[in-house]
């Protein structure tokens, strides 16, 4: 075996061996994820507290599809509230979508909320299909 080959030969070794332990430092000091908690990232947002703890209270606890009535709410007087499942958000939160009807009227819209360690915040909706916009008549989800 030439010198040359050999030289060649133990520099490959020894760049393996250094990016083998790299690896496996990296792979080491990766933070575990059943450790982490879910975080409130958000920490400019101007979304409203819900005041109401009835509403507040609703919203932690109720299953997908459940329904309460409210006579003052962010939303307007004298309408149904009616709660999607929850999920977490990418900002880490968990939020859920509700679909708010109106008692006179009957007409439907989308609301956002999500909770943050202070309580429910009402956030605005960013897109809503034209669909959930009519009236009440068609129905609940």
């Amino acid at each position: 075996m030439s010198n040359t080959q050999f030289s060649l030969t133990r520099s490959a070794r020894m760049l393996l061996s250094a990016l083998s332990v790299a690896v496996v430092s990296g792979c080491a000091t990766y933070p575990n994820s059943t450790q982490q908690q879910a975080q409130y990232v958000l920490n400019t947002d101007s979304a409203k507290l819900l005041s109401d703890d009835n509403l507040n209270g609703f919203l932690s606890q109720a299953p997908a599809g459940a329904v309460i009535n409210l006579a003052r709410s962010p939303w307007g007087d004298n309408v149904e509230v009616i709660a999607d499942a929850p999920y977490l958000a990418a900002s880490g939160r968990e939020c859920r979508q509700l679909r708010v009807v109106e008692a006179g009227s009957g007409a439907a819209r989308t609301a956002l909320t999500c909770e943050t360690p202070n309580g429910w915040v009402n956030q605005r909706v960013l897109s809503q299909s034209t669909s959930v916009t009519s009236t009440a008549a068609q129905g609940r989800y």
